[in-house]
């Protein structure tokens, strides 16, 4: 079987559900199949900056000590951090991920870190110049806001064609947002950058929230882990600093695992149990709406020319049994 080269775009955080999905794909069984290539950060959950810090920390921990690390876009193409405030009062937009909750922001905006500077070469021209000299095409996971993928395509649109397979964790197409009722945090963070890469002719699987909502750590899993691979290197310096606590203060706390099963729809698409091959864009209107997935199966209806993209495929369900005996497979291996 061909080895395929991968790049992660990621808003990378230390506790966060990227630091699994890394761990997943750094496995062997994994790694035999899909050679990592580069990491990029970009801002969203956290500061791209402070998730280029937590990559390459997580990365040498995981033995991936030669891994590129390189920091990205530090700001969303047009969505301000000042306008954050004003419009989560009037819509409800209560997380701000990076730029903080929007009862901390009345007084002033929390500010961006100096850059990470890493070997100095910023993530945009690394995803640039990846795909350019790779000599297959390239397969992306991002699980972050898509600012990153957007100026890459923007400053050199010849990479498109050097893209193999996009897998995206991002959007809300028939449930509700979690940032705001209409909107998912990825694409509502930088809705801008999300509609320039989502528009273009690559092939795209998307896992939203629709999929991921439905999976989630829960205290009875934390502790069939903790029985089982209690000893492993990754629950102690992961699970349970992040989960112990969480979990003895209130057992009927649970937390969806967004970018993992992102990565596990990469490395298994059999955990794909039901999904539709939709056009898929972002509501870019400034309003209630704005970061909000638009997406059809069927152009006619809505008296719309047929896009000139393959429809995206996007994830509505997975075998969660399936699902997690991946997950601990690669995690825990």
């Amino acid at each position: 079987m061909p080895i395929d080269s991968l790049l992660i775009d990621t808003d990378f955080h230390r506790f966060a559900d990227d630091h699994e999905a890394l761990a997943m794909l750094a496995a062997p069984t994994t790694a035999a199949r899909h050679s990592l290539i580069g990491l990029t950060t970009v801002t969203g959950n956290a500061w791209a900056s402070v998730c280029a810090q937590h990559a390459r920390k997580a990365a040498k921990e995981l033995g991936l000590a030669d891994l590129p690390v390189c920091q990205g876009a530090q700001q969303p193409l047009l969505h301000r951090q000042s306008d954050f405030t004003h419009h989560s009062r009037l819509y409800g937009a209560a997380f701000g991920g990076a730029w903080g909750n929007a009862e901390l922001l009345e007084s002033s905006p929390i500010s961006c870190p100096e850059p990470y500077n890493g070997d100095g070469t910023h993530a945009v021209d690394f995803i640039v110049n990846a795909l350019r000299s790779a000599e297959a095409p390239v397969t992306i996971l991002a699980i972050g806001p898509l600012t990153n993928l957007a100026l890459a395509i923007r400053i050199a649109p010849d990479i498109v064609r050097h893209i193999g397979r996009l897998v995206v964790m991002g959007g809300a197409f028939f449930v509700p947002g979690n940032v705001t009722p209409s909107a998912e945090f990825n694409w509502w963070f930088d809705p801008e950058a999300a509609a320039i890469v989502l528009e273009e002719p690559i092939p795209v699987t998307v896992v939203p929230l629709d999929a991921t909502d439905a999976v989630v750590l829960d205290e009875s899993r934390y502790h069939r882990w903790q029985t089982t691979f209690g000893d492993h290197p990754f629950f102690r310096g992961f699970h349970e600093p992040k989960f112990a606590k969480l979990f003895r203060d209130d057992p009927t706390y649970s937390l969806p695992v967004w970018d993992a099963l992102a990565a596990a729809c990469l490395i298994d698409e059999s955990v794909i149990s039901r999904s539709d091959d939709l056009w898929v864009t972002v509501d870019c209107s400034k309003g209630a709406s704005y970061g909000r997935t638009v997406a059809f199966g069927d152009a006619e209806p809505f008296n719309l020319d047929v896009p000139n993209r393959p429809r995206s495929r996007v994830v509505l369900e997975v075998d969660q049994a399936r699902f997690w005996d991946l997950y601990e497979s690669l995690v825990f291996a």
